[in-house]
């Protein structure tokens, strides 16, 4: 149901505003961020009519109030109450003159929070309220008598067309109240406005136009006077100030006066307010809403680039030796991965064409077959026959992988699994990215000077990490290109892997490559355009969409929002904090999203599938530390909590003696968990000791080496499982 009301205000208000749910005490539309925001409601207190009702009210806020009206209302020192009364007023009359079926929702509405006594009036005599008060309830369909000196006022908020003239007349209105008020210590007789005539006026009500009776309710097809809100004080939001979602009192304000009474409190628009507990679901839990942003140009550093920078930076280093030894193991690790790279090509290859046949269908072709032709008389069969093979599936691959400063003592492991699996992709000639998020500070050099500009900032959007994607090797690199990346990120590794090396003897990396935080989160975001992209320019058919990497992701910054300063009447940028549910909607996909903020992760990798179709997405968690690598239990149970600490133990004893577990969490397709240990690439050969063994035993020996190669390259044993 919400999200056909959301579709229907979006509609109604003529602009994709913001619908959202939240667990708070009115309705309102902040205009400064185009969000209408309404409560959490009881299921057993909130009505149809009463939900319509606020629909209409605050897309006509959306239609008709203007960013900056209740600024300058408060910077004019303009009491809040009567602003928000006269203003709802006007709005509603506007709505209901633009969209006449609107009428009728406002009749029943408000005729169901009558029925809840939600101005609180149940047990007051109205004619006792002051003006200001009586006039806020008559245009909310109460019955309401008026003298004749007061019934101008009525007639002018009636008329007000502009919210020039809601503010002027909110200010002389307060003003006139102040000025006639009552003494305290008048009698009750005294207190009651009569007309001047003698008469109450009773009946005669001001409405809208000027041409209908107070207590007329009017019928459901609509021809009642134009009417306001029921308590609404959402306009708070509008400007963006969270003490007056709290409750500021609205008694300071308006003009200096000398009036008898004081300064007029305004009883019913608190009331109303206060009401809104017996409909709004106190158990609800708190939501935060934001939307998908839109991914800025700057955010991927391409390989042309990093491929400059990395070769500048090592032809002026004087460790010339280390260099050139790096160098020549790249060229090695590809040397000896040739054969097996090779082998596993062929199986998949044979794979593939298995596959084709076995879904092969053979059909006639309705011409005969002159070879058959003379078995006639007892064969049926006599007609040409023609094999159809499918079209196989074609791939495409897009890898993310963290480049966060946990890595480092994995980066090496990680480099081989990497590097086999681009050789494989460049053999099958399978389109591929392979990315690395980074939130390195050499990255944004003008970081301290631009933090507090917020140049992404849209008001809704999820606010992202200050990352960078190193777009590290591609299908689109040159052979020399792909040979000096591989050999800079190697020389990387070494620098922090290998521990028998004096680092005076080695050079330094350049720093913009430097291991950072662990932005993921805002890396899957990323990729909900990104891997879009990539399959429209490439045509594939299936995108396998993998992230590699050994930790949590770095919590969100928030939501972007606006901040009124009441003393300029200017506004600030805010990054919200996410509290409870974060509720998030794609623009692309129209879809909204509960996410738990600790695990957002999940919830953001749901959003990325319904993006791309047709999609594996694959999670890799490379686990263990130390020398021996090994996983312990507490890696395992922060990935499924759900899971009893006996089945935990289970799967330590297994992952430790197979090299990975497979488990169903956190988002992915199909999640693997690696020991840090099994990220190394076997290329060992046969032994010495098989010098003269048998044919069976060389037979033998040979199979369990290859075999172990295979196993040994857990990223591309999986994609060739995902591809064939």
């Amino acid at each position: 149901m919400m999200k056909n009301k959301s579709t229907l205000a979006k509609l109604l208000a003529e602009e994709d505003i913001f619908v959202v749910h939240k667990k708070m005490d009115t309705a309102y539309f902040n205009p400064k961020s185009r969000e209408l925001g309404l409560p959490i409601w009881k299921d057993e207190e909130m009505t149809k009519d009463i939900y319509d009702l606020m629909v209409c009210h605050e897309i006509a806020h959306a239609l008709w109030t203007p960013l900056d009206m209740l600024e300058t209302a408060a910077v004019r020192k303009i009491n809040h109450s009567f602003v928000n009364i006269v203003e709802d007023a006007r709005i509603e009359r506007m709505v209901q003159d633009r969209y006449p079926g609107s009428v009728a929702v406002f009749n029943r509405g408000y005729r169901d929070l009558t029925a809840k006594d939600f101005f609180g009036i149940a047990d007051k005599d109205v004619s006792e309220l002051n003006l200001i008060d009586r006039i806020n309830l008559f245009f909310k369909k109460q019955k309401v008598e008026f003298t004749a000196e007061e019934k101008v006022w009525v007639k002018r908020v009636a008329e007000t067309k502009t919210p020039e003239d809601v503010l002027n007349l909110s200010e002389e209105l307060y003003a006139w109240m102040a000025e006639n008020a009552p003494e305290e210590e008048e009698s009750d007789d005294e207190k009651t406005m009569s007309d001047p005539n003698g008469e109450s006026g009773e009946g005669d009500g001001e409405t809208g136009e000027g041409d209908a009776p107070a207590d007329d309710k009017g019928d459901e097809d609509g021809n009642d006077v134009p009417t306001g809100d029921a308590g609404d004080d959402g306009d708070d939001d509008a400007a963006g100030d969270a003490e007056t979602e709290t409750g500021e009192t609205t008694e300071v304000g308006g003009v200096e006066t000398t009036g008898r009474g004081g300064p007029p409190k305004v009883e019913t628009d608190t009331d109303a307010n206060n009401a809104g507990e017996m409909l709004v679901d106190e158990n609800a839990i708190a939501r935060t809403y934001g939307r998908i942003p839109v991914i800025k140009n700057d955010l991927i550093m391409p390989f042309s680039e990093i491929v400059e920078r990395a070769t500048a930076h090592y032809n002026d280093c004087e460790v010339t030796d280390w260099v050139d030894d790096k160098k020549a193991e790249v060229a090695s690790i590809k040397d000896e991965s040739k054969k097996t790279v090779g082998y596993m090509v062929k199986e998949f290859e044979m794979k593939k064409a298995a596959d084709q046949y076995a879904r092969a269908s053979v059909s006639k072709t309705g011409s005969l077959d002159m070879g058959r032709l003379h078995t006639y008389k007892y064969n049926e069969d006599i007609f040409k026959k023609v094999t159809t093979l499918p079209g196989a599936t074609n791939h495409g691959m897009v890898m993310v992988v963290d480049w966060s400063g946990s890595m480092y003592e994995n980066l090496k492991g990680t480099l081989s699994q990497l590097y086999n699996l681009i050789w494989f992709c460049r053999r099958t000639q399978i389109p591929f990215e392979v990315y690395a998020f980074s939130d390195c500070r050499e990255l944004f050099p003008d970081y301290y000077e631009k933090r507090d500009e917020m140049p992404d900032f849209k008001a809704g959007d999820l606010a992202l990490n200050n990352f960078k994607l190193l777009n590290f090797f591609s299908n689109k690199m040159s052979a020399k290109d792909e040979t000096v990346m591989m050999e800079t990120l190697w020389m990387i590794a070494s620098y922090y892997n290998d521990r028998s090396d004096n680092r005076f003897n080695r050079p330094n990396f350049p720093q913009f490559l430097n291991l950072g935080g662990t932005p993921l989160n805002s890396a899957i975001v990323a990729m909900m355009e990104i891997v879009p992209k990539f399959k429209r320019d490439t045509g594939v058919q299936k995108v396998n969409t993998i992230f590699l990497t050994d930790g949590a992701s770095n919590w969100l910054p928030g939501v972007y929002d606006y901040r009124l300063n009441r003393d300029t009447g200017d506004h600030y940028k805010v990054t919200g904090n996410i509290q409870g549910k974060a509720m998030i909607s794609d623009p692309k996909t129209l879809k909204s999203y509960e996410v738990d903020n600790n695990d957002m992760t999940d919830g953001l990798l749901r959003i990325l599938k319904d993006r791309v179709p047709d999609m594996n997405l694959i999670g890799f968690f490379i686990a263990g530390s130390g020398r021996g690598g090994r996983v312990d239990k507490r890696t395992l149970y922060y990935l499924q909590r759900e899971l009893s600490m006996d089945a935990i133990m289970e799967q330590v004893k297994f992952i430790n003696k197979n090299k990975y577990l497979a488990i169903d969490s956190k988002g992915y397709d199909e999640m693997y968990v690696l020991p840090a240990k099994g990220m190394e690439v076997s290329n060992e050969g046969l032994s010495d000791d098989l010098v003269g063994a048998s044919k069976a035993k060389l037979k033998s020996a040979f199979g369990k080496s290859m075999k172990g190669k295979v196993e040994s390259r857990q990223l591309l044993n999986k994609f060739v499982k995902l591809v064939a």
